[in-house]
């Protein structure tokens, strides 16, 4: 993997995979990359609060306007990790890696086409945004039921309940929506 940049506050992430997130980050940003998923690990004993600081420290220090997310994989017991831009992308991969898929509305066709007929992420959420989209839009329903939001970083489902616990049994307050 690589070894950890001493004295940088990095907790988790590798020399190397600092730069693979630097590298994705700026793919989001500028090259039009919906959303990057840069790596995963086993959940198992991973300080999933130290793994958020991490990325977002990255984002922090690229200057950039991205998110990062945290999310259970689709392989139990791992996680996986990454940036995006818009919230349309984060919701177009989790109603992707649902179990269960929720039923296709017109909000959700509505990135669907966009990125089947090739169009930039800015010009996804161009229209995303409009006024002639707001009618298919009703419907944003978030295939997660648990987000925790953690600095610029959204943790799903699972681990966010796990974070949650923690917070709980250390006393911090909790930010959930």
């Amino acid at each position: 993997m690589g070894s950890k940049i001493p004295n940088e506050d990095f907790r988790i992430l590798t020399e190397y995979e600092q730069g693979r997130a630097q590298m994705a980050i700026e793919w989001v940003a500028r090259a039009q990359k919906p959303i990057v998923e840069i790596g995963g690990r086993p959940t198992e004993g991973c300080d999933i609060r130290a793994l958020a600081r991490d990325l977002s420290r990255c984002i922090s220090k690229s200057g950039e306007s991205v998110r990062a997310f945290i999310m259970p994989d689709k392989i139990q017991g791992y996680c996986c990790y990454g940036f995006y831009r818009y919230p349309w992308a984060i919701r177009a991969l989790l109603f992707a890696w649902v179990d269960q898929l929720e039923p296709m509305t017109p909000w959700h066709s509505l990135w669907l086409q966009g990125l089947l007929f090739g169009y930039s992420a800015d010009a996804i959420q161009r229209f995303m945004l409009s006024p002639s989209c707001a009618r298919a839009s009703n419907s944003r329903h978030c295939p997660y039921r648990k987000v925790f939001r953690y600095c610029r970083v959204e943790i799903y489902d699972s681990l966010a309940r796990l974070v949650q616990r923690r917070n709980s049994r250390n006393g911090k307050s909790q930010r959930q929506h």
